[in-house]
């Protein structure tokens, strides 16, 4: 083993190893320092791209001339009797592998430096990031608590509140967010119960720093810390490794951020690196293509394969909830939900399942579903004026979840039936597709009229839902379109509203239908930040 490791070390390929293992610490000088004094072996790693192997051929060179200025002072002591040649050559050729490793270390710290000095911002984030990933290590090491993951391209949100607050009614001490913290910044925070104060106010991310250290020295006082886990782009979800997951949670691989990965395999790389650093995973296996899960070990949940360890069957009850019966792996259950369509089921199965893995008895775990409750922006039901019914699930929007959401809408008995369905953002390249294939779902026997918001969906959706034979309204402002959903709505009716953020914020076109104004409240998005915002991009 001693002389397999340094011939791998010693040997032709120890530069493309080196280069490739950059890559794989995410370009970290000290745990490439780590790896290089820790390692017992440097087998050859995966292939590199055109420039990797630009930079392991200019690495080969530098440690070739080592070499050979190691060979020229043993020739010179050979031959001429130089006093100090041999031991300096004998050096330079047994170290040239140390040498050059820690170089390349060097050139790493001076152009993070360089880098830094150039880009403030980014350089002050990333430090801050480093600082609290290194304490919440600290806090998992002192103390004993689970940890529960949530990643995935849709659905991260409403899991993640689902397993917190069912974890919560089985007594558990849980802590979580509530909003959207599943960043580098901000997943640390949730570690600590803080919020994410201004990049620049320096005295304010002092006041944290000092916060999480005292409280790594106090008793912990919780069970389990249940976190989001986000990425816009390839290589983020490798961040959250030091996290070590007990439990890690996949809600889906759909386009996601396409303007940023491309193709559907690049956001199953991405979604489905949490296997790499996760003691146990649950995925969603009605949302995830099986191609993408072949060779891996997971447990299942589903509301449609029998052969998933978590199997659930929904019995729709209208807009007051469904009847969930869940089999696990050591008995089963029946609870009535108030959560709506499928992805109302999968949320919730998937708050039972952790809690399954977890320990939780099954007679708490069927308490704990029936008293869970929708989230803001998470198919809330809202009433309305002249008795209508309100469906809010404006949170975001994927092609998935509008066509979820349809289907709720097509299942509930009344005369008239109204969706506003608003652009689908980060769609990159298949937003044309992803619109259309909405508007095709569009359905002109369940649906009086269809109201477009944003431009994407005016291009893409509503021609396509015209071409089905629906009536159609396109509007670029939500505020328009409220009002004239509000001329339109008959007595009884009920009214879907789902869409994206910027640009579009259909939850806005929601509030002349609420019968009580106050209920503005339960509406995502309704901070001073996010009013301004939305004043700014409408007027």
């Amino acid at each position: 083993m001693l002389l397999h490791s340094l011939a791998d070390l010693y040997g032709l390929a120890f530069p493309a190893v080196l280069i490739a293992r950059l890559r794989q610490v995410n370009y970290s000088g000290w745990r490439l320092l780590y790896w290089v004094w820790h390692a017992r072996q440097f087998p050859p790693q995966r292939r590199l791209n055109e420039l990797e192997r630009s930079w392991a051929v200019l690495l080969a060179l530098g440690m070739l001339g080592q070499v050979a200025l190691g060979i020229g002072l043993l020739v010179q002591w050979a031959r001429f009797g130089t006093a100090g040649a041999w031991e300096f050559g004998a050096a330079l050729l047994l170290s040239y592998p140390l040498v050059w490793a820690h170089a390349v270390v060097v050139v790493l710290w001076a152009w993070n430096l360089a880098w830094g000095v150039a880009h403030p911002k980014k350089a002050a984030r990333s430090l801050v990031c480093t600082m609290l990933e290194v304490q919440v290590r600290q806090l998992r090491a002192r103390h004993r608590f689970k940890v529960v993951a949530v990643a995935g391209s849709m659905g991260k949100t409403s899991t993640k509140l689902a397993v917190a607050q069912l974890l919560e009614q089985s007594g558990l001490r849980v802590r979580y967010q509530t909003g959207n913290y599943n960043d580098r910044v901000t997943v640390p925070l949730v570690f600590f119960g803080l919020n994410e104060p201004s990049l620049y106010n320096v005295v304010a991310w002092l006041r944290v720093i000092g916060a999480t250290q005292a409280e790594i020295a106090l008793p912990y006082p919780y069970d389990v810390v249940v976190v989001e886990l986000g990425t816009d782009g390839p290589g983020q979800m490798e961040q959250f490794a030091y996290l070590a997951p007990d439990v890690a949670v996949v809600t889906a691989v759909s386009e996601e951020h396409m303007e940023f990965f491309g193709t559907l395999d690049k956001v199953a790389t991405e979604e489905l690196s949490v296997f790499d650093y996760s003691a146990r995973v649950l995925v969603n296996g009605d949302d995830i293509a099986g191609k993408y899960l072949a060779g891996r070990e997971f447990a299942e949940y589903s509301v449609q394969s029998e052969r998933a360890q978590y199997l659930g069957t929904a019995k729709f009850k209208g807009l007051q909830g469904q009847k969930l019966d869940v089999r696990l792996p050591r008995g089963g259950l029946t609870a009535d939900i108030h959560f709506l369509g499928e992805q109302g089921a999968k949320v919730t199965l998937a708050a039972a399942a952790v809690a399954d893995v977890l320990g939780v008895k099954r007679a708490v775990i069927t308490k704990g579903l029936n008293e869970l409750q929708p989230f803001s922006g998470r198919m809330q039901i809202l009433p309305g004026v002249k008795g209508a019914t309100v469906i809010d699930d404006t949170y975001n929007a994927a092609p998935l979840t509008v066509k979820a959401a349809l289907d709720v809408l097509y299942a509930a008995r009344t005369g008239q039936r109204i969706a506003i369905l608003g652009s689908m953002n980060e769609m990159g390249d298949y937003s044309r597709q992803a619109h259309a294939e909405v508007g095709a779902y569009c359905d002109p026997k369940k649906l009086a009229v269809v109201v477009t918001v944003g431009q994407d969906a005016k291009k893409w959706l509503a021609p396509a839902a015209r071409e089905k034979g629906c009536a159609v309204q396109c509007f670029d402002s939500p505020y328009d379109a409220g009002k004239y959903v509000s001329g339109k709505l008959q007595k009884g009716g009920i009214v879907l509203a789902k869409g994206s953020q910027n640009g579009v914020f259909t939850e806005e076109a929601l509030k002349p239908l609420l019968a009580d104004p106050t209920d503005a409240a339960k509406l995502v998005r309704q901070s001073p930040y996010w009013l301004t915002k939305k004043q700014q991009q409408f007027g």
